[in-house]
């Protein structure tokens, strides 16, 4: 039945002249009071009015924009209360899709500005009456055919629709993608021509599809984006490059040449406000501009006439209330009314009216080469001075950057390792490409040596790792049977160094690369930070696996994180174990379909009186359908019996946080030479999101062997130990000693007694030190010296 709309609504038109903008006026902005905007389309009437076809919560809202000064509120037609709605045209019919319900709205506009009719469409042929809800559309305008996608039939697969009769849409078949699953849900795309370019948001990839014949689709490509959560995607003026989205933190416009369909090449990755975490919607393409809506970023113009280098010349921030991460703000933008004007509708703060001045940018681009060899330099960065702008160079030693403003700039080149170079004087100009290539000379580098100990003994430690790094360089050898170890081509300055091997606690400490060699000791103990790889085992069904590396942050709908941003802080390096460290949306590399198992290396747990495990854990089990179920059990083995130590759900304290844990092993098995701890993670069905995390794994407790005989002094006593609070060492004033030490277990010294301290035959210490084990170092005179243990709780 199709009915007849009347006027409906007021406006309100707000000034926000203070927001950021560059190349794009605002002219009017229309509040929707509390009501939520969605996507949004244009449409020109017979006589030549401009109308902005807003999506909303409560239908669509048809909007005079014919006067950009003053946008009118013509007709309103109601749909399913819903915060989806997309809407596009074709000839003199509006689509409107919705994730509320009630299938497809088609809206004839022929007979604007008097009124409009509208009815709703449910499928006919083989899905009649089928259809009720849709995410998305598209309409190739150059066939006459519609696209739906996301609908409530088969698994979210494409639709596609005969337009040859308008206002009677004629179902013509679909495309199900050959992986099946989540893979085949298509979110959003683009067709034209008979070509599909389809974004399958949840596998991370978009399709491009021969639907020539509709009965018989035929994939031509699939193609991986930069964050894996493949939102949109739109076409160039020329065809030959596909520009994409990706809706989440962090995301890109990204750029590719699809020329060679057998051979897609990512040519670029675009953001707007890089560290941001801005998370970019929907792109369009006029005239080699890409046109893009980013939620709190606003509307974004880019000139990708050189598409490898995609320069930002336009921006306007529709979201006053910040910016960054997270999905409130510009929901969408549509730049194809013939007067130029821009409408984009934000969620939040309704519907902006814009003119936009379409500027080319000033390209600089060039490459960087060794001055010596001649051979291309990669990650060299590349800084136009008095501005934010930095480019680095590829493989190749190519660089590709620009600018909106035309005029000259100082231009710095720098790379780790080389002398920074800084060229004065070149001149950028709109529409004008600049080649720049430069030369960088190295800088001299030296050779270090050192020798790594056993603390205890003094003996010399074979195959211990060693990790020197700056925030330039990391470099990385092992000691030789004598302990020692080379390294060569080291630029002179200021470096951490890191020392570990299993069966000894990890050392970090600073060393100044050309002031000497290098020496450390490591005190005996099971210690890992996962600052190396001391050979835990992964196994498991699920192919979303334990990984050891630095944690990449995602974050849920909330901005909760997912999987951890960080490994737990204090220390020597950024690693520790996560499961599938792959970033992008949080739904993606989780654990799915099976279970991942952690195995540590095998430890001897008879070197300790009463040894306590530590460890720290990260637990997110969430999304999915219905309460999250899965698990991540802890467990321990003595190579003879396996006992359960700790089960994670849900209902665990700490989600989404590191976790520390400490459990004494007395009592719990008998301890052996040969134990293990394993973490065990699940992703039971129905699926649910799933992470976990491991870092800072140790054994603590009294060594019993390692440490050379008890010489001197007998009547030094250290109680209580362990100890809440302070520690009470008292010893025989006679006994000759000279010096006591304190120091933690990666050989920091905490405490240094001489003189009179020795004295006074009781010392209280430990009250203000954390939690954990440290090393009591007791000499005499004669230089015989004495251990104890220290455990703080």
């Amino acid at each position: 039945m199709k009915k007849l709309i009347a006027f409906l609504g007021c406006i309100l038109l707000l000034s926000v002249s203070s927001l950021s903008a560059q190349n794009l006026q605002l002219r009017a902005n229309l509040s929707y009071g509390s009501s939520a905007l969605a996507n949004i389309g244009g449409y020109v009437d017979h006589d030549g009015n401009e109308y902005a076809l807003v999506g909303t919560d409560f239908g669509l809202s048809i909007v005079d924009v014919t006067d950009p000064d003053n946008p009118a509120i013509r007709f309103t037609v109601p749909g399913a209360n819903s915060i989806w709605r997309e809407v596009k045209t074709y000839h003199d019919f509006a689509y409107v899709t919705t994730e509320g319900g009630g299938g497809l709205t088609i809206v004839d506009l022929s007979q604007l500005p008097a009124n409009v009719n509208y009815y709703d469409y449910n499928g006919d042929g083989a899905i009649a009456n089928q259809l009720e809800t849709i995410h998305a559309l598209h309409v190739d305008t150059t066939k006459g055919f519609l696209y739906l996608y996301g609908s409530n039939i088969g698994s979210g697969n494409t639709l596609f629709f005969d337009l040859s009769d308008p206002a009677n849409p004629t179902y013509a078949g679909e495309y199900v993608y050959p992986g099946g699953g989540s893979d085949a849900y298509v979110h959003d795309g683009y067709a034209d021509n008979d070509t599909l370019y389809q974004s399958h948001i949840y596998a991370g990839f978009f399709t491009v599809v021969d639907v020539t014949d509709k009965a018989n689709p035929v994939l031509l490509a699939t193609q991986v984006t930069p964050t894996e959560f493949t939102h949109n995607t739109w076409l160039s003026v020329d065809h030959k490059t596909l520009f994409t989205t990706d809706e989440n933190s962090g995301s890109f416009l990204g750029c590719y040449d699809i020329s060679d369909l057998s051979n897609i090449t990512e040519l670029a990755r675009f953001q707007t406000a890089p560290g941001s975490g801005a998370v970019i919607h929907n792109t369009h393409i006029l005239n080699d501009f890409a046109v893009t809506s980013w939620y709190k970023e606003g509307v974004v113009i880019t000139d990708v006439s050189r598409p490898a280098n995609p320069v930002e010349v336009g921006h306007y921030d529709t979201y006053a209330q910040g910016s960054g991460n997270g999905f409130n703000g510009c929901w969408g933008v549509y730049p194809f009314l013939p007067s130029g004007t821009v409408v984009a509708s934000d969620i939040d703060n309704g519907l902006f009216v814009l003119t936009p001045t379409y500027v080319r940018a000033c390209y600089l681009e060039g490459k960087v080469t060794d001055s010596i060899t001649g051979f291309p330099l990669q990650a060299a960065s590349v800084r136009l001075l008095t501005t934010t702008l930095t480019a680095v160079s590829d493989i190749l030693g190519d660089y590709r950057t620009g600018t909106v403003t035309g005029g000259t700039y100082d231009v710095e080149i720098s790379k780790p390792g080389y002398q920074t170079k800084t060229i004065s004087g070149v001149t950028l100009s709109n529409g004008v490409l600049t080649t720049l290539d430069v030369q960088l000379a190295p800088v001299p580098t030296i050779s270090i040596s050192g020798t790594v100990l056993d603390s205890l003994t003094g003996q010399p430690i074979a195959g211990a790792m060693v990790m020197m790094s700056d925030p330039d360089f990391t470099f990385n050898t092992t000691t030789d049977a004598a302990g020692t170890f080379s390294l060569n081509g080291v630029v002179a300055g200021n470096y951490d160094v890191t020392v570990g091997l299993w069966g000894y606690v990890t050392k970090c400490s600073g060393f100044v690369a050309g002031s000497g060699a290098f020496q450390t000791e490591l005190v005996p103990g099971y210690y890992d930070d996962f600052t190396f790889d001391f050979g835990w085992t992964v196994s498991g069904t699920s192919p979303n696996a334990w990984e050891r590396g630095i944690p990449v942050g995602t974050y849920d709908n909330q901005g909760d994180e997912v999987n951890p941003a960080t490994d737990v802080s204090g220390d020597c390096q950024q690693y520790c174990y996560v499961t599938d460290n792959g970033g992008g949306t949080f739904s993606n590399h989780d654990v799915d379909n099976g279970n991942t198992q952690l195995t540590s290396p095998v430890f001897d747990a008879t070197i300790y009186s009463n040894p306590t495990i530590e460890y720290y854990r990260w637990f997110v089990n969430t999304a999915g359908t219905g309460t999250p179920n899965d698990l991540m059990n802890f467990r321990l083995t003595n190579g003879t019996t396996t006992i359960a130590l700790e089960q994670v759900s849900i209902t665990s304290p700490g989600q989404g946080t590191w976790v520390p844990q400490a459990i004494p092993l007395t009592g719990l098995l008998p301890l052996t030479s040969t134990m293990q701890l394993i973490v065990d993670i699940a992703d039971d069905a129905p699926g649910h999101v799933l992470e976990g995390g491991l870092d800072r794994f140790s054994i603590t407790g009294q060594l019993t062997v390692g440490l050379p005989a008890a010489t001197a002094p007998a009547s030094l006593t250290v109680y209580p130990n362990p100890s809440n609070a302070n520690f009470r060492i008292q010893f025989d004033q006679a006994a000759g000693l000279v010096q006591i030490r304190i120091l933690d277990l990666q050989g920091k010294l905490m405490s240094n007694l001489t003189g009179l301290d020795l004295e006074k035959g009781l010392i209280n210490w430990g009250e203000q030190v954390s939690p954990g084990c440290y090393l009591l170092e007791a000499k005499q005179a004669d230089g015989r010296t004495e251990y104890r243990k220290l455990i703080r709780n």
